[in-house]
């Protein structure tokens, strides 16, 4: 369309939303501001101790259900002045006209279960990462250990208060504007956050022998028609065949996810089984191939699964919080040519 790259700003749990934009699209962020973030929002032991423990989540969950509408929660957002009078009341107005107590409810299981430290690396634009000390919402110890993640990401404080700004407006526009219209100097990069998907024909020789060239070509011609119809309605671009599967391209790992459970009884009614692995992570083009420790990954994951499963990263599971989608762990499964184990789970529709 010829517009100039926008100038982002994400607040609290808009901030993970505006993070995987700006990794995933690049070329469309020229600039990224954050405040009252972080890259978790609950406790993650050991490598993440900042945010509510899972006891404080659930109480939390208790108190939407028993007083969603009255102020529930108002603390955490409001600090002291949630205890001005007529406050809660304004609050609760506010929860009343926004949803009802289940739908809140999974709206907070969603925000905990949020979790976007694996992409934060991939951040490439000029990024500002506001926080202020006593936000009882996100500790200022989770969004310094934001912006020490994100390269060269900038982190200043503003004055100590509550989660909501509304008692420092001025600061907060003034540190955002100064950022947004300053002269940024990053390079460009060609790498960009893809979710990429992996299929495999299951026991692919073995029905080549004994269904003979021709059937198989024309079984493969149903597969590839399936394939196709599946990747343009989740919005997959096929980046190559790879002998008896493929390999696809997604800008939002669900839709890498749906697509790959879709794919398994469509094909399945074609009398054809497969396998699939999704990973989310950096990958460069070159021309018209893709690379990266992500392919990699994706690839070796994929071929973990047995015939009509979707197995996936953990990446890919704290990607899609609140998806509907369900992960279940099959522990740290050790991947040919990578140092390191990392967890695997299997995905299934809700």
């Amino acid at each position: 369309m010829g517009l100039d790259p926008a100038a982002l700003w994400g607040t609290s749990e808009g901030g993970a939303v505006s993070i995987l934009f700006a990794a995933t699209y690049p070329d469309r962020v020229g600039l990224l501001s954050l405040f009252g973030t972080a890259a978790r929002f609950s406790q993650d032991l050991p490598d993440f101790p900042w945010g509510f423990t899972p006891t404080e989540v659930q109480s939390q969950l208790c108190a939407i259900e028993d007083d969603w509408g009255g102020g529930a929660l108002a603390e955490l957002f409001y600090g002291q002045a949630a205890e001005v009078p007529g406050m809660r009341e304004l609050f609760g107005r506010l929860q009343r006209s926004v949803s009802s107590p289940s739908m809140a409810k999974l709206w907070w299981q969603a925000f905990m279960a949020t979790d976007v430290r694996a992409v934060l690396g991939s951040i490439r634009v000029p990024t500002l990462v506001l926080a202020r000390p006593g936000d009882q919402l996100v500790p200022l110890e989770s969004s310094a250990a934001l912006a020490a993640t994100i390269p060269n990401a900038q982190f200043r404080l503003l004055p100590p208060g509550p989660h909501t700004p509304f008692d420092i407006i001025d600061d907060l526009a003034r540190e955002v504007l100064d950022f947004f219209t300053g002269e940024s100097g990053a390079p460009a990069d060609e790498r960009v956050l893809k979710t990429v998907l992996f299929t495999d024909i299951v026991s692919s020789t073995e029905k080549l022998s004994t269904m003979g060239d021709t059937a198989w070509r024309h079984q493969l011609n149903g597969h590839d028609s399936v394939v196709d119809n599946l990747l343009l309605r989740y919005g997959g671009t096929r980046a190559k065949h790879t002998g008896d599967g493929v390999f696809a391209l997604f800008d939002a790992p669900t839709k890498a996810a749906r697509c790959a459970l879709q794919l398994v009884p469509a094909l399945a009614a074609l009398n054809i089984a497969i396998r699939a692995g999704i990973h989310t992570g950096e990958c460069e083009r070159r021309g018209q191939e893709w690379s990266g420790m992500a392919v990699h990954i994706g690839a070796r994951i994929g071929a973990l699964a047995d015939a009509g499963e979707v197995f996936a990263s953990r990446t890919v599971r704290d990607l899609t919080a609140g998806s509907g989608l369900t992960f279940e762990s099959l522990g740290p499964q050790q991947l040919k040519g990578l140092p390191e184990q990392i967890e695997i789970y299997r995905v299934s529709a809700a």
